[in-house]
């Protein structure tokens, strides 16, 4: 019967995980249909709808309705304001802060639901480890769309990072041809893809409507965070007010990025098998126990 127990949990837990992995592709296949819809003719209307999208749209319906009830409490609209500045960081992100905070409680009402299934199974008895194990997976569920909004958060800037190099190149190819700042900074937008992009076009449209360039160069080091943008920054408003060349600057600012960014790279290489064997280390010990409750729930007791 334990066996029995055990082997229905599994399934229920590897269910979600193949269901929150199918949600996660439909999610990135509607926001790749909602750019591309645009461009194409519409279908004609289908009935038979997959079943993972009737899910996620009975997802959307839930966060919806959470989201307007949300909207009436004040002291939720506080908290979702600590997020406008995370969820504001790319034009693609369509979720308003009232709508994550919804998705919050609804990852922490879906772990309580998971650990309390489980509690069932097992025929657990409620005491105050069984509600504190209950309370804790509340709040880790609340959290875990904080986990994966700053591991995104963490993506972005390392894609930052690494394209902005090439941005600083194709700046100084075309101050040697003769153009503008703003002209480098649309050639910017328009070469590359990615955040990148998206940072150089929110800058031109800054320079469109009069912003100075101390100002532009500014916001984006503010938006991005990066030591290097930070050092390009104060390079052209240092060179706006006292005059020079800005082509020798920018091959400077280039040269320098550059060994820098290969020194960072070598360090990298160099510490790599440390930092495996340090995940390595960590993470045996967890999934050690978890696999051993898993299977053995009576192992560690006295």
């Amino acid at each position: 019967m334990e066996t029995l127990k055990l082997i229905i949990q599994f399934i229920f837990i590897l269910s979600l995980v193949i269901a929150f992995a199918f949600l996660a592709r439909l999610n990135n296949s509607l926001k790749l249909e909602r750019r591309f819809n645009k461009y194409t003719v519409d279908s004609l209307k289908d009935k038979n709808k997959p079943f993972f999208t009737i899910i996620y749209n009975i997802y959307l319906n839930i966060r919806d309705n959470l989201t307007n009830y949300l909207a009436k409490i004040k002291i939720f609209n506080r908290y979702s304001k600590s997020y406008e500045k995370y969820l504001d960081k790319s034009k693609r992100q369509k979720d308003d802060p009232l709508s994550y905070i919804a998705t919050k409680i609804i990852f922490g009402i879906v772990a309580f639901a998971i650990v309390l299934f489980s509690f069932v199974l097992q025929n657990r008895s409620f005491d105050i480890i069984g509600f504190i194990i209950l309370g804790m997976s509340l709040v880790v569920g609340f959290f875990i769309p904080d986990i994966m909004l700053f591991s995104q958060k963490a993506i972005v800037k390392r894609q930052l990072e690494n394209n902005l190099l090439q941005a600083i190149i194709i700046m100084n190819n075309a101050f040697k041809s003769g153009q503008s700042i703003i002209q480098a900074v649309s050639l910017v937008s328009e070469e590359l893809t990615g955040p990148i992009s998206d940072e150089f076009k929110k800058m031109y449209i800054d320079l469109s409507f009069g912003l100075s360039i101390e100002n532009v160069f500014a916001r984006f080091s503010n938006r991005v965070n990066i030591e290097e943008a930070k050092m390009m920054t104060a390079s052209l408003v240092i060179l706006n007010k006292t005059g020079g060349n800005i082509v020798k600057v920018f091959s400077s600012i280039e040269r320098n990025f550059f060994n820098r960014r290969k020194l960072q790279e070598e360090l990298q290489s160099l510490t790599a098998s440390s930092r495996a064997i340090f995940i390595i280390l960590v993470m045996i010990p967890v999934l050690l126990v978890s696999f051993i409750y898993i299977f053995n729930q009576n192992y560690f007791s006295p």
